[in-house]
């Protein structure tokens, strides 16, 4: 089995697919500390969105944005809903 290596964050977030069905994240202790940091600096900086710069399992890199919302049109719409 290959460990993950403590140098990178590495970070999988599995969204909800239909409602109710729980968001999953999976991650080294490095993603869930980049992760974290994304989380503080938004509350910190509410007009600013947090973001973590993040590897998948394939290595690849992509962003996780962390926005405050105040409204519920805000939060919508769901992901796991058509468009």
């Amino acid at each position: 089995m290959n460990k993950l290596t403590k140098e990178y964050p590495f970070i999988h977030i599995y969204p909800q697919q239909k409602p109710r069905q729980p968001a999953i994240i999976k991650a080294n202790t490095e993603g869930l500390c980049v992760l974290l940091n994304a989380i503080v600096s938004t509350i910190a900086q509410p007009e600013r969105n947090g973001i973590a710069e993040v590897l998948d399992g394939d290595a690849e890199v992509y962003e996780v944005i962390v926005r405050l919302v105040n409204t519920h049109d805000e939060l919508a719409p769901l992901p796991y809903q058509k468009q």
